[in-house]
Protein backbone atom coordinates (compact mmCIF):
# COMPACT_ATOMS: atom_id res chain seq x y z
CA UNK A 1 0.00 0.00 0.00
CA UNK A 2 1.08 3.47 -1.22
CA UNK A 3 -0.38 6.79 -0.07
CA UNK A 4 -0.27 9.52 -2.23
CA UNK A 5 1.71 11.55 -1.03
CA UNK A 6 4.62 9.00 -1.71
CA UNK A 7 3.30 8.16 -5.03
CA UNK A 8 3.23 12.15 -5.87
CA UNK A 9 6.93 12.42 -4.81
CA UNK A 10 7.65 9.42 -7.09
CA UNK A 11 6.22 10.71 -10.22
CA UNK A 12 6.84 14.64 -9.69
CA UNK A 13 3.29 14.99 -9.94
CA UNK A 14 1.14 17.95 -8.25
CA UNK A 15 -1.21 16.13 -5.68
CA UNK A 16 -4.57 17.17 -5.70
CA UNK A 17 -7.17 15.81 -2.96
CA UNK A 18 -6.04 14.09 0.51
CA UNK A 19 -2.09 13.10 0.82
CA UNK A 20 -3.07 9.99 2.94
CA UNK A 21 -4.57 8.04 1.06
CA UNK A 22 -3.70 4.62 -0.08
CA UNK A 23 -4.28 2.34 -2.86
CA UNK A 24 -3.17 -0.67 -3.17
CA UNK A 25 -2.99 -1.69 -7.38
CA UNK A 26 -3.56 0.37 -10.65
CA UNK A 27 -6.37 -0.85 -12.80
CA UNK A 28 -7.99 1.14 -15.30
CA UNK A 29 -10.57 3.76 -15.38
CA UNK A 30 -13.35 1.66 -16.03
CA UNK A 31 -12.44 -1.25 -13.41
CA UNK A 32 -10.77 0.56 -10.65
CA UNK A 33 -12.24 1.04 -7.29
CA UNK A 34 -11.33 3.22 -4.24
CA UNK A 35 -8.41 1.82 -3.31
CA UNK A 36 -6.60 1.68 -6.66
CA UNK A 37 -4.97 4.06 -9.17
CA UNK A 38 -5.42 4.42 -12.76
CA UNK A 39 -5.09 7.20 -15.81
CA UNK A 40 -6.36 8.84 -18.15
CA UNK A 41 -4.43 10.16 -20.69
CA UNK A 42 -6.49 12.63 -23.23
CA UNK A 43 -9.80 13.88 -23.49
CA UNK A 44 -10.71 10.62 -25.90
CA UNK A 45 -11.48 8.73 -22.72
CA UNK A 46 -13.14 11.65 -20.52
CA UNK A 47 -16.47 9.55 -20.17
CA UNK A 48 -14.01 7.25 -18.16
CA UNK A 49 -12.73 9.98 -16.22
CA UNK A 50 -16.45 11.38 -14.89
CA UNK A 51 -17.47 7.84 -13.95
CA UNK A 52 -14.44 6.41 -12.49
CA UNK A 53 -14.63 4.76 -8.90
CA UNK A 54 -10.63 5.10 -8.55
CA UNK A 55 -9.14 6.93 -5.72
CA UNK A 56 -6.75 8.42 -7.71
CA UNK A 57 -6.56 9.19 -11.33
CA UNK A 58 -2.94 10.40 -12.95
CA UNK A 59 -3.82 12.89 -16.03
CA UNK A 60 -2.82 16.13 -17.13
CA UNK A 61 -4.46 19.77 -16.21
CA UNK A 62 -6.64 19.76 -19.19
CA UNK A 63 -8.67 17.04 -17.68
CA UNK A 64 -8.51 18.07 -14.04
CA UNK A 65 -11.92 19.83 -13.84
CA UNK A 66 -13.28 16.54 -15.21
CA UNK A 67 -12.10 14.39 -12.37
CA UNK A 68 -14.05 13.50 -9.66
CA UNK A 69 -11.92 12.18 -7.09
CA UNK A 70 -7.92 12.28 -6.24
CA UNK A 71 -5.65 13.25 -8.89
CA UNK A 72 -1.72 13.46 -9.71
CA UNK A 73 -1.15 16.17 -12.05
CA UNK A 74 1.62 15.87 -14.59
CA UNK A 75 2.88 17.03 -18.17
CA UNK A 76 2.83 13.09 -19.45
CA UNK A 77 0.61 11.28 -18.32
CA UNK A 78 1.59 7.97 -20.05
CA UNK A 79 5.48 8.37 -19.08
CA UNK A 80 4.07 8.72 -15.34
CA UNK A 81 2.07 5.74 -15.65
CA UNK A 82 5.10 3.56 -16.83
CA UNK A 83 7.14 4.81 -14.01
CA UNK A 84 4.43 4.03 -11.29
CA UNK A 85 3.80 0.76 -12.53
CA UNK A 86 6.83 -0.85 -10.88
CA UNK A 87 5.97 0.01 -7.40
CA UNK A 88 3.08 -2.51 -8.06
CA UNK A 89 4.87 -5.15 -9.64
CA UNK A 90 4.99 -8.27 -7.45
CA UNK A 91 8.36 -9.94 -7.49
CA UNK A 92 8.73 -13.83 -8.06
CA UNK A 93 10.10 -15.81 -5.36
CA UNK A 94 13.50 -17.12 -6.29
CA UNK A 95 12.76 -21.02 -6.48
CA UNK A 96 14.21 -24.63 -7.47
CA UNK A 97 12.15 -27.72 -7.39
CA UNK A 98 8.62 -27.70 -6.29
CA UNK A 99 8.17 -24.89 -3.55
CA UNK A 100 6.33 -25.86 -0.26
CA UNK A 101 2.95 -24.32 -0.68
CA UNK A 102 2.52 -25.55 -4.33
CA UNK A 103 -0.23 -27.63 -4.67
CA UNK A 104 0.39 -30.31 -7.45
CA UNK A 105 -2.53 -33.10 -6.28
CA UNK A 106 -2.33 -36.02 -8.84
CA UNK A 107 -0.05 -34.34 -11.46
CA UNK A 108 2.80 -35.88 -12.93
CA UNK A 109 5.46 -33.53 -12.59
CA UNK A 110 9.40 -34.42 -14.50
CA UNK A 111 12.29 -34.13 -13.05
CA UNK A 112 14.26 -30.42 -13.61
CA UNK A 113 10.95 -28.79 -12.91
CA UNK A 114 10.52 -25.67 -11.24
CA UNK A 115 6.99 -24.63 -9.06
CA UNK A 116 6.88 -21.38 -7.53
CA UNK A 117 4.71 -20.62 -4.86
CA UNK A 118 1.04 -21.36 -4.17
CA UNK A 119 0.73 -22.82 -7.75
CA UNK A 120 -2.02 -25.69 -7.93
CA UNK A 121 -1.81 -28.04 -10.77
CA UNK A 122 -4.83 -30.21 -11.40
CA UNK A 123 -5.55 -33.93 -11.51
CA UNK A 124 -3.95 -36.00 -14.02
CA UNK A 125 -2.12 -32.93 -15.61
CA UNK A 126 1.92 -33.69 -16.86
CA UNK A 127 4.47 -31.13 -16.63
CA UNK A 128 7.08 -32.00 -18.42
CA UNK A 129 11.36 -31.85 -17.86
CA UNK A 130 12.98 -28.23 -17.51
CA UNK A 131 9.28 -26.51 -17.01
CA UNK A 132 9.20 -23.08 -15.40
CA UNK A 133 5.82 -22.12 -13.35
CA UNK A 134 6.28 -19.12 -11.36
CA UNK A 135 4.34 -17.94 -8.43
CA UNK A 136 -0.13 -17.73 -8.25
CA UNK A 137 -0.40 -20.19 -11.53
CA UNK A 138 -3.25 -22.38 -11.58
CA UNK A 139 -3.20 -25.24 -14.32
CA UNK A 140 -6.43 -27.51 -14.69
CA UNK A 141 -7.37 -30.81 -15.04
CA UNK A 142 -5.75 -33.17 -17.71
CA UNK A 143 -3.71 -30.82 -19.12
CA UNK A 144 -0.09 -31.35 -20.77
CA UNK A 145 2.26 -29.20 -20.57
CA UNK A 146 5.40 -30.08 -22.95
CA UNK A 147 9.54 -29.48 -21.87
CA UNK A 148 10.45 -26.33 -21.82
CA UNK A 149 7.91 -24.41 -21.12
CA UNK A 150 7.74 -21.47 -19.20
CA UNK A 151 4.72 -19.76 -17.29
CA UNK A 152 4.55 -16.47 -15.94
CA UNK A 153 3.16 -15.80 -12.28
CA UNK A 154 -0.32 -15.24 -11.80
CA UNK A 155 -1.17 -17.39 -15.37
CA UNK A 156 -4.15 -19.11 -15.83
CA UNK A 157 -4.85 -22.19 -17.75
CA UNK A 158 -7.72 -24.21 -18.14
CA UNK A 159 -8.62 -28.05 -18.73
CA UNK A 160 -7.50 -30.41 -21.57
CA UNK A 161 -4.88 -27.82 -22.59
CA UNK A 162 -1.82 -29.12 -24.46
CA UNK A 163 0.96 -26.58 -24.09
CA UNK A 164 3.73 -27.60 -26.95
CA UNK A 165 7.72 -27.38 -26.01
CA UNK A 166 9.34 -23.94 -25.79
CA UNK A 167 5.94 -21.58 -25.49
CA UNK A 168 6.21 -18.83 -23.30
CA UNK A 169 2.67 -17.82 -21.38
CA UNK A 170 2.55 -14.31 -19.63
CA UNK A 171 5.95 -12.64 -20.42
CA UNK A 172 6.03 -8.98 -20.04
CA UNK A 173 4.08 -7.06 -22.64
CA UNK A 174 5.88 -4.44 -25.36
CA UNK A 175 4.99 -1.53 -23.35
CA UNK A 176 7.33 1.53 -23.41
CA UNK A 177 7.32 5.45 -23.13
CA UNK A 178 9.36 8.02 -24.00
CA UNK A 179 10.86 10.98 -21.88
CA UNK A 180 11.79 14.50 -23.13
CA UNK A 181 15.03 12.58 -24.06
CA UNK A 182 13.98 10.24 -25.92
CA UNK A 183 14.66 8.07 -23.64
CA UNK A 184 12.54 4.77 -23.56
CA UNK A 185 11.29 4.10 -19.86
CA UNK A 186 9.30 0.04 -19.47
CA UNK A 187 5.92 -0.40 -18.13
CA UNK A 188 5.42 -2.79 -16.04
CA UNK A 189 2.92 -4.91 -16.92
CA UNK A 190 0.49 -6.02 -13.98
CA UNK A 191 -2.45 -8.28 -16.19
CA UNK A 192 -1.96 -12.12 -16.19
CA UNK A 193 -2.84 -13.98 -18.97
CA UNK A 194 -6.45 -16.60 -18.82
CA UNK A 195 -6.25 -19.69 -21.29
CA UNK A 196 -9.66 -21.50 -21.08
CA UNK A 197 -10.48 -25.27 -21.88
CA UNK A 198 -9.41 -27.51 -24.97
CA UNK A 199 -6.71 -24.88 -26.39
CA UNK A 200 -3.64 -25.92 -28.12
CA UNK A 201 -0.20 -23.45 -27.77
CA UNK A 202 2.00 -24.47 -30.54
CA UNK A 203 5.89 -24.65 -29.95
CA UNK A 204 7.70 -21.33 -29.05
CA UNK A 205 4.59 -19.18 -29.41
CA UNK A 206 4.79 -16.54 -26.85
CA UNK A 207 1.79 -14.78 -24.94
CA UNK A 208 2.09 -11.53 -22.92
CA UNK A 209 0.66 -10.59 -20.38
CA UNK A 210 -1.72 -8.18 -19.87
CA UNK A 211 -0.69 -4.44 -19.20
CA UNK A 212 -3.74 -3.28 -16.60
CA UNK A 213 -6.26 -5.96 -17.21
CA UNK A 214 -5.91 -10.20 -18.76
CA UNK A 215 -5.10 -10.79 -22.19
CA UNK A 216 -7.39 -14.08 -23.10
CA UNK A 217 -7.37 -17.14 -25.28
CA UNK A 218 -10.76 -18.59 -24.86
CA UNK A 219 -12.00 -22.07 -24.85
CA UNK A 220 -11.15 -23.98 -28.32
CA UNK A 221 -8.69 -22.07 -29.47
CA UNK A 222 -6.15 -23.30 -31.45
CA UNK A 223 -2.59 -21.62 -31.76
CA UNK A 224 0.44 -23.15 -34.35
CA UNK A 225 3.78 -22.59 -33.42
CA UNK A 226 6.11 -19.26 -33.78
CA UNK A 227 2.86 -17.05 -32.98
CA UNK A 228 2.96 -14.02 -31.28
CA UNK A 229 0.39 -12.59 -28.89
CA UNK A 230 1.05 -9.04 -27.31
CA UNK A 231 -0.58 -7.67 -24.00
CA UNK A 232 -4.61 -7.75 -23.93
CA UNK A 233 -5.56 -9.53 -27.01
CA UNK A 234 -8.35 -11.44 -26.73
CA UNK A 235 -9.23 -14.59 -28.32
CA UNK A 236 -12.45 -15.67 -28.85
CA UNK A 237 -14.30 -18.99 -28.65
CA UNK A 238 -12.42 -21.96 -31.06
CA UNK A 239 -10.75 -19.24 -33.60
CA UNK A 240 -7.56 -20.78 -35.12
CA UNK A 241 -4.46 -19.24 -36.07
CA UNK A 242 -1.22 -20.54 -38.34
CA UNK A 243 2.34 -20.19 -37.51
CA UNK A 244 4.55 -16.65 -37.31
CA UNK A 245 1.60 -14.42 -37.21
CA UNK A 246 1.87 -11.72 -35.02
CA UNK A 247 -1.19 -10.03 -33.32
CA UNK A 248 -0.81 -6.38 -31.58
CA UNK A 249 -2.10 -5.42 -28.45
CA UNK A 250 -5.26 -4.78 -27.00
CA UNK A 251 -7.16 -6.08 -30.23
CA UNK A 252 -10.03 -8.31 -29.63
CA UNK A 253 -10.83 -11.34 -32.60
CA UNK A 254 -14.31 -12.96 -32.40
CA UNK A 255 -15.49 -16.41 -32.22
CA UNK A 256 -14.74 -19.05 -34.85
CA UNK A 257 -12.02 -17.13 -37.17
CA UNK A 258 -9.43 -18.70 -38.89
CA UNK A 259 -5.76 -16.68 -39.05
CA UNK A 260 -3.51 -17.93 -41.97
CA UNK A 261 0.06 -18.13 -41.51
CA UNK A 262 2.25 -15.20 -41.40
CA UNK A 263 -0.60 -12.57 -40.99
CA UNK A 264 -0.34 -9.42 -38.89
CA UNK A 265 -2.82 -7.59 -37.06
CA UNK A 266 -2.12 -4.34 -35.60
CA UNK A 267 -3.31 -3.24 -32.17
CA UNK A 268 -6.75 -1.83 -31.10
CA UNK A 269 -8.86 -3.28 -33.52
CA UNK A 270 -11.84 -5.39 -33.24
CA UNK A 271 -12.24 -8.72 -35.32
CA UNK A 272 -15.80 -9.99 -35.57
CA UNK A 273 -17.26 -13.87 -35.33
CA UNK A 274 -16.27 -15.95 -38.65
CA UNK A 275 -13.67 -14.03 -40.11
CA UNK A 276 -11.12 -15.76 -41.92
CA UNK A 277 -8.05 -13.93 -42.94
CA UNK A 278 -5.72 -15.27 -45.94
CA UNK A 279 -1.99 -16.36 -45.49
CA UNK A 280 0.27 -13.11 -45.54
CA UNK A 281 -2.03 -10.16 -45.32
CA UNK A 282 -1.97 -7.14 -43.04
CA UNK A 283 -4.89 -6.07 -40.75
CA UNK A 284 -5.02 -2.57 -40.23
CA UNK A 285 -8.99 -1.87 -39.96
CA UNK A 286 -11.58 -3.41 -37.74
CA UNK A 287 -13.69 -6.16 -39.66
CA UNK A 288 -17.20 -5.84 -38.78
CA UNK A 289 -18.70 -8.73 -41.42
CA UNK A 290 -17.98 -12.07 -41.43
CA UNK A 291 -16.54 -13.34 -44.87
CA UNK A 292 -13.07 -14.11 -46.31
CA UNK A 293 -10.20 -11.14 -46.41
CA UNK A 294 -6.85 -10.93 -48.28
CA UNK A 295 -4.64 -7.81 -47.50
CA UNK A 296 -1.14 -8.34 -49.76
CA UNK A 297 0.67 -5.00 -51.06
CA UNK A 298 4.58 -4.93 -51.00
CA UNK A 299 6.74 -2.83 -48.80
CA UNK A 300 7.09 0.73 -49.99
CA UNK A 301 7.87 4.23 -48.15
CA UNK A 302 4.94 5.68 -46.51
CA UNK A 303 4.11 8.73 -48.33
CA UNK A 304 4.47 5.76 -51.41
CA UNK A 305 1.92 3.82 -49.63
CA UNK A 306 -0.73 6.55 -48.81
CA UNK A 307 -0.90 7.62 -52.41
CA UNK A 308 -1.33 3.94 -53.34
CA UNK A 309 -3.52 3.50 -50.72
CA UNK A 310 -5.97 6.53 -51.73
CA UNK A 311 -6.04 5.00 -55.25
CA UNK A 312 -6.68 1.69 -54.61
CA UNK A 313 -9.84 2.71 -52.53
CA UNK A 314 -11.30 4.16 -55.59
CA UNK A 315 -10.47 1.53 -57.94
CA UNK A 316 -14.27 0.20 -58.60
CA UNK A 317 -15.19 4.34 -59.20
CA UNK A 318 -12.53 4.51 -61.53
CA UNK A 319 -13.08 0.96 -63.72
CA UNK A 320 -17.22 2.39 -63.45
CA UNK A 321 -16.88 5.72 -64.83
CA UNK A 322 -14.23 4.27 -67.61
CA UNK A 323 -16.91 2.09 -68.47
CA UNK A 324 -19.25 4.79 -68.88
CA UNK A 325 -16.92 6.71 -70.97
CA UNK A 326 -15.82 3.67 -73.23
CA UNK A 327 -19.35 3.39 -73.97
CA UNK A 328 -20.22 6.75 -74.60
CA UNK A 329 -17.83 6.36 -77.55
CA UNK A 330 -18.87 3.34 -79.20
CA UNK A 331 -21.99 5.03 -79.07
Amino acid sequence: MYNLQELAQFIDAKLIGDADVKVSSVASAISAKNNQLTYVVNQKYKSDLVSTQAGVVILNHDLLKDCPTNALVVDDVYLAFAKITHYFKKEVTPANGIHSSAKTGQAIIAQNCTIGKEVVIGRNTTISSNTVIEDGVTIGDNTYIHPNVTILQGCSIGDNVVVSPGAVIGSEGFGNARDNQNKWHTIAHLGNVVIGNNVTIGANTTIDRGTLEDTQIHNGVRLDNLIHIAHNVIIGQDTAIAANTGIAGSTILGKRCMIGGMVGIVGHLNICDDVIVNAKSTVDKDIKTPGMYTGILPLMPHKQWQNVGLWLVKLDKIVKYLNIKLKNLKD
